[in-house]
């Protein structure tokens, strides 16, 4: 993220310290491309952090019937799928105690690919969806000036990508001077998010159902 978050400040930088011509100023598009990027290192983070918080949830070897609701899903998330696609007498017959056996089991079946999409395109509801399941809490007191802007990013950012606005349009929005405060405000902020996972991560208890 940050790797990713530096590559915007280096094009403000190309952009915007140089004295401009009258026939190539593209500091407003460059601005407008910075939220587009900003857009992609925060879905490029939340992804990657859940397949790492994922893969240490399977390496703590907590089984199938110990872990907390929200990790069963991922556990029998293949059969859940099938059942949903199960015909009424299989659902009985079959897929339905194959869900049951999946979760009473004594192994773990989680894979690392799966992500808990809730459908909101990146916006802040899929934080608050990603934190539950993983039964991290709130995650709007630490994110606090991220949090407010996470809908207006993925808002601007889509309507770049589909074409609604241009990104001139969209750096209109923005003067330089708020692009960096809003740049340095969001890498901080998603880092104290960071580390406060890392936190919540580090007890087994945060996974599992206790005894």
């Amino acid at each position: 993220m940050q790797r990713r978050l530096k590559v915007v400040t280096t094009i403000l930088d190309a952009t915007h310290d140089y004295v401009p011509s009258a026939t190539l100023d593209i500091s407003r598009e460059a601005r407008g491309m910075g939220i587009v990027l900003v857009y992609a290192a925060y879905e490029n983070m939340l992804y990657s952090l859940c397949r790492a918080v994922l893969e240490h949830v399977v390496n703590l070897r907590v089984s199938n019937k110990r872990l907390m609701p929200g990790l069963q899903i991922f556990a029998v998330h293949p059969k859940l799928k099938s059942l949903t696609n199960s015909s009424p007498a299989k659902i009985w017959s079959g897929s339905g105690s194959d869900v049951v056996d999946a979760i009473t089991s004594s192994s773990c079946t989680i894979s690392s690919d799966l992500f808990p999409d809730d459908g909101s395109h990146m916006r802040r509801s899929q934080v608050t969806t990603f934190c539950n399941v993983f039964n991290f809490g709130n995650p709007a007191p630490i994110l606090r000036e991220a949090w407010q802007r996470i809908d207006s990013i993925v808002n601007e950012r889509n309507a770049v990508a589909h074409g609604r606005m241009t990104p001139e349009e969209v750096g209109r929005n923005y003067s330089i001077g708020e692009m960096r405060d809003f740049l340095q405000i969001w890498e901080i902020r998603w880092n104290e998010f960071l580390d406060w996972v890392e936190s919540k991560a580090s007890s087994r208890d945060t996974f599992r159902v206790r005894r």
